[in-house]
């Protein structure tokens, strides 16, 4: 390709708001570390189940998923200006690259191509339905990709142009389904992939809620995690006390006689351990206070819930926990 085509025809974000798909957000199809992961992961919840096999340089990381949210990104964009939009999108290494916060120097161009690599080469089985269909095969999330270069002038190649061809599952939620959430492009910034993960999950379930309950067992479930549930607490109570979540706070709540556990139990969810009796809370940073890690506090009325915690009987229920209306 010739010099003075390379910029043609390629999709970008300017001001674009980010979106990312909701079935993604939901689910553990991710990666949390940044070393390779090589062993296959099987996440089965009795109604969704999912087996994702890692590829050469193993399974597709939390951090490779932001070209999927980049793309889904320029694909909403072309169908808010009514434009066609296709499996194939190609785009500028560069603006991707500033669009989530990365460097651009030529660390950052080969980390590009390794999370290419690792999208490619993971291969996912799922139930899940995508525009009124289900697929039970073998998939990778994207079909192609390839990389355009152009000489500089000093003679040297350099990347010019990704091309993606997104595989049909995904296409299908993103066009079809349009099944995707804007996410604050603070996301980007988060450097831990269980942060990653929990903003997903606080986006999808919270919106614009008061809040959202979960077991803790049931939250490193749905999260993935490699960690035991010792160690998975640890981590939450560092970003408890990080308070490095966009628009979220989350807190731990220890009362195995609450309300909240009998509202559970109610819905037919049994306890299997001791550690399912601690409750992980999200809600806005903008509606409600936080209370500590550790809290057991009782309010002012001695019910035994955390203080700043929203009134008996204003939430709302749903087969995870307590409410997921999405927005």
């Amino acid at each position: 390709m010739a010099d003075t085509k390379v910029d043609l025809f390629l999709d970008q974000l300017v001001n674009a708001p980010l979106k990312d798909d909701r079935a993604l957000m939901e689910f553990p199809f991710f990666s949390l570390q940044k070393r390779p992961r090589t062993q296959p992961f099987i996440y089965d919840d009795g109604a969704v189940k999912i087996e994702i096999t890692p590829g050469a340089k193993g399974i597709a990381t939390i951090w490779d998923k932001d070209i999927l949210i980049y793309l889904a990104s320029l694909l909403n964009e072309r169908i808010e200006q009514g434009k066609p939009v296709e499996h194939t999108i190609r785009f500028p290494a560069y603006d991707f690259l500033k669009a989530t916060g990365r460097g651009t120097g030529k660390r950052a161009y080969e980390l590009l191509l390794d999370a290419l690599y690792r999208l490619r080469s993971t291969n996912i089985v799922t139930t899940i339905e995508a525009g009124g269909q289900v697929d039970r095969r073998g998939f990778g999330w994207i079909e192609t990709w390839r990389v355009v270069e152009k000489t500089d002038g000093r003679g040297r190649k350099i990347m010019a142009a990704v091309e993606v061809t997104l595989n049909d599952w995904m296409f299908r939620s993103i066009v079809k389904d349009r099944n995707v959430l804007t996410i604050n492009r603070e996301y980007f910034t988060l450097t831990k992939g269980l942060e990653r993960r929990l903003y997903e999950l606080a986006r999808k379930h919270v919106g614009h809620q008061p809040d959202w309950l979960i077991s803790m067992a049931r939250l490193a479930q749905k999260c993935g995690t490699a960690d035991t549930l010792r160690k998975f607490k640890l981590r939450l109570n560092q970003i408890i006390e990080a308070e490095s979540l966009p628009d979220y706070h989350l807190e731990l709540i220890r009362d195995p006689a609450s309300e909240e556990m009998q509202e559970l139990a109610r819905d037919g969810y049994k306890r299997q351990s001791s550690s399912e009796r601690i409750l992980v809370r999200f809600f806005p940073k903008n509606t409600a206070s936080r209370s500590t890690a550790d809290a057991t506090s009782r309010n002012s009325k001695g019910d035994g819930r955390p203080i700043g915690y929203p009134p008996r009987g204003k939430r709302q229920k749903t087969k995870d926990s307590a409410s997921s209306r999405n927005r």
